[in-house]
C-alpha cells in the first residue's frame, strides 16, 4: 500500500480537504506531531492506530522508517502534517525515503498556515501593486543578512514564535519604517493576527508564524 503524507491544514477540521478526510476514514495507522490537533484524528480516524512523530530529525527519521515498514506490510498509513506537507513539513523527503524502500508515496496538499492567516484575518500577502513577491523563511535561517538579500515585499517567517523580538528588530533594521509586522498564532483555532506596535501582544499560543509586509529594503 502507498504511504500518504497528508496536509492537515492550520488546525480547524473544517479546513481539511475532502481527500484528506477520505484517507483518514480508511487509515490503519495515522502518524502526526504535536501541532496537529487530536480532535482531527479522533473525529476522522477513530479506527486507526495512532503514532506520534517527534520534531527532532533523529526521532522523525526513526518514525518515518517504521511507518514505511507498516505500509510495505500492506497497512494504509497516513502521515498528517500541519498546514501543507511541502512547506517546512518534510513531505517530499518522506516520499523520497519511501521510494528508496520500494514503497509508493503520495503527498496530499493542505491549507498552509500563512494562506489561512491571510484569508481569515484579511492580510493581503500580494496585491498586484506594492506587494508582488513573497518569501517563506524558517528558523534558524533568518537574520539581517538573509532578509537583506531577499527581494520580496512580503516575508513569512515560520518557527520563530519564541524569538518575536529578534524578528521585529531585524525587520526594523532592514525593511524600513513602512514595514508591518504581524504575529499570527493558533490560526483558525481561536488565535489571531496582531500587528506589532499597534496592539499589545499577549497570550500567544503555538503554532506561531510572523508576516512582514511592505519590506522595502533601505
Amino acid at each position: 500500500m502507498p504511504i500518504y503524507v497528508v496536509g492537515a491544514g492550520p488546525g480547524d477540521p473544517r479546513l481539511l480537504t475532502l481527500w484528506a478526510v477520505e484517507l483518514l476514514a480508511k487509515a490503519d495507522v495515522v502518524a502526526y506531531g504535536d501541532l496537529v490537533p487530536e480532535e482531527i484524528v479522533e473525529k476522522f480516524a477513530p479506527q486507526a492506530l495512532r503514532v506520534k512523530i517527534g520534531h527532532k530529525k533523529a526521532d522523525h527519521d526513526a518514525a518515518v522508517k517504521a511507518l514505511i515498514e507498516e505500509a510495505a506490510r500492506g497497512k494504509t498509513v497516513v502521515v498528517l502534517k500541519n498546514g501543507d506537507p511541502t512547506i517546512f513539513g518534510r513531505g517530499i523527503q518522506i516520499c523520497k525515503e519511501a521510494s528508496r524502500h520500494g514503497v509508493e508515496c503520495l503527498v496530499i496538499p493542505g491549507v498552509s498556515a500563512f494562506a489561512a492567516a491571510a484569508a481569515l484575518y484579511q492580510l493581503e500577502i500580494t496585491d498586484g501593486a506594492e506587494l508582488r513577491h513573497v518569501a517563506l523563511l524558517s528558523y534558524p535561517h533568518f537574520n539581517a543578512e538573509i532578509l537583506a538579500s531577499i527581494k520580496a515585499d512580503t516575508v513569512v517567517v515560520y518557527m520563530m514564535g519564541d524569538k518575536i523580538a529578534e524578528v521585529l528588530d531585524v525587520a526594523g533594521k532592514i525593511c524600513g519604517p513602512a514595514a508591518e509586522v504581524f504575529v499570527c498564532h493558533s490560526v483558525s483555532r481561536g488565535g489571531g493576527c496582531v500587528r506589532l506596535g499597534t496592539t499589545p501582544l499577549a497570550d500567544v499560543k503555538k503554532p506561531v508564524l510572523i508576516i512582514i509586509r511592505r519590506c522595502f529594503k533601505q
